[in-house]
């Protein structure tokens, strides 16, 4: 299938912008220069400064903080550094195992863990500009390029000892393999996007539908007869279930080696979200009288005190599932709060739990991000086929909300596809102005 490319506006020629820079200076012209010829380098050069920036102000060295996942993480590194074992019954494996490898190599310096994030989360946005670049266009790709690398998010994560970082750069460069094997459908493509789509999964699951979407899309996407299209689905799907292996067999090396499973908490995480309680935010509902009045209700006390993990873990799926079908109208309402709670202005995590400082960094940043995307995605529909491989991003993470939760930091993670969608609507918007203001500053402006 031919690859539809959108471009916005017209490109400056040599004449505009020597006349121009010659007005501000040689060493602003040779700045536009490299930014005209050699854009990743800048959106790199300058992202790895904020980002050290932010790391440097939080404490390079410091401890990670205690209210968030940061020592669990580390905790599980250490385990497996120091007592070869995997005690891990509620994370994914890939950024634990990461960190143990920093830690092997390098010793439990958190400095060179959060300096080793810098230069990943530089990548990330150098492959949001060349995803942009392919998808909508040079334009596009540059001003989406800018966005990440300022957005203050995704700086201040580089800083935790937390997933995000990494699987932000897993899944973008997942997203280029993938636009490379729609153009030149080859089955090593589809075995390295395989590759690079499955360790992802292994780092964070929040996309847990990723991968089956994105094996539609792989098929029905794929330039080639309908075999040939088997083949690359066939063996893209394969691959990340190959890769997906590495979890169990992650849990099952732990208590020294010996094949003792770990449950995968899906069945818990589902009650936490789906109770009597449930606000659409994780609440430990058990623990309340609420949530304890329900489940014995249900004749469920005794059975959830006397089973192991495993049974324990399907017991709270069924409670989730029971309290979704007996009470239907109060679960839409409750996946409304569920769509604030990731997307919103005002989400729980950022209104009753941020400070002040937080609500204004997020309002300001976000806030400005999140109307121009919804506008680029509503935009987007009508060359549909050149963003579907962004669509299955969005719709896999919208899934999750549903199902599950949203918080502001989880929705990092999507941030990179939002700022394409707002990048395009934002030069849509521009171009507007200068075709009705020609005379103006705006009409002026070359961008």
């Amino acid at each position: 299938m031919k690859q539809i490319k959108i471009v916005d506006g017209d490109v400056p020629t040599d004449a505009q912008i020597s006349e121009k820079t010659e007005r501000l200076g040689v060493p602003f012209a040779q700045m536009v220069t490299l930014w005209r010829t050699r854009p990743i380098l800048i959106i790199c050069a300058v992202s790895i400064a904020v980002r050290i920036a932010f790391v440097f102000a939080y404490g390079a060295s410091v401890p990670p903080p205690e209210w968030g996942d940061d020592p669990n993480y580390d905790s599980i590194a250490m385990r497996l550094i120091t007592a070869h074992e995997y005690a891990n019954t509620w994370y994914p494996p890939g950024y634990p195992l990461f960190l143990a490898l920093v830690y092997e190599i390098f010793g439990r310096r958190l400095i060179v863990v959060r300096l080793i994030q810098v230069a990943l989360s530089a990548a990330t946005c150098a492959l949001l500009y060349r995803l942009g670049t392919k998808v909508f266009g040079d334009r596009v790709g540059r001003l989406a390029g800018l966005l990440i690398v300022f957005y203050p998010g995704l700086a201040y994560m580089s800083w935790r000892i937390m997933a995000e970082t990494l699987f932000m750069f897993l899944l973008l460069l997942a997203l280029n393999v993938a636009t490379q094997m729609a153009q030149r459908p080859r089955l090593p493509k589809a075995v390295a996007l395989g590759l690079v789509g499955g360790a992802a999964q292994l780092v964070k699951s929040n996309l847990f539908v990723f991968p089956a979407l994105l094996v539609v899309w792989a098929a029905l996407v794929s330039r080639g007869g309908a075999r040939h299209r088997l083949l690359l689905s066939s063996g893209l799907a394969l691959t990340l279930l190959l890769v997906s292996l590495v979890t169990p067999g992650a849990n099952f090396v732990s208590n020294g080696g010996g094949a003792v499973a770990l449950p995968g908490n899906a069945g818990r995480t589902l009650w936490l979200a789906n109770n009597p309680l449930a606000d659409g935010y994780y609440i430990f509902a058990d623990k309340e009288p609420a949530g304890k009045a329900f489940i014995a209700s249900h004749g469920f006390t005794e059975r959830v005190a006397q089973a192991d993990d495993f049974e324990r873990d399907r017991l709270f799926r069924n409670l989730a599932l029971l309290w979704i079908r007996e009470n239907p109208r109060q679960f839409l309402i409750l996946c409304l709060k569920k769509l604030n709670n990731a997307f919103g202005f005002f989400p729980r995590a950022v209104t009753f739990e941020g400070s002040r400082t937080t609500q204004v960094v997020h309002l300001l940043s976000y806030g400005v991000i999140a109307p121009f995307a919804l506008a680029g995605i509503v935009l987007s529909l009508r060359c549909w086929r050149s963003c579907s491989l962004l669509y299955t991003v969005l719709v896999s993470y919208v899934a999750m909300v549903l199902i599950f939760y949203g918080t502001p930091r989880f929705t990092v993670i999507v941030m990179p596809v939002l700022m394409l969608f707002a990048s395009s609507a934002m030069l849509k918007c521009f171009d507007h102005l200068k075709r009705v203001f020609p005379t103006s500053v705006v009409g002026q402006i070359t961008v």
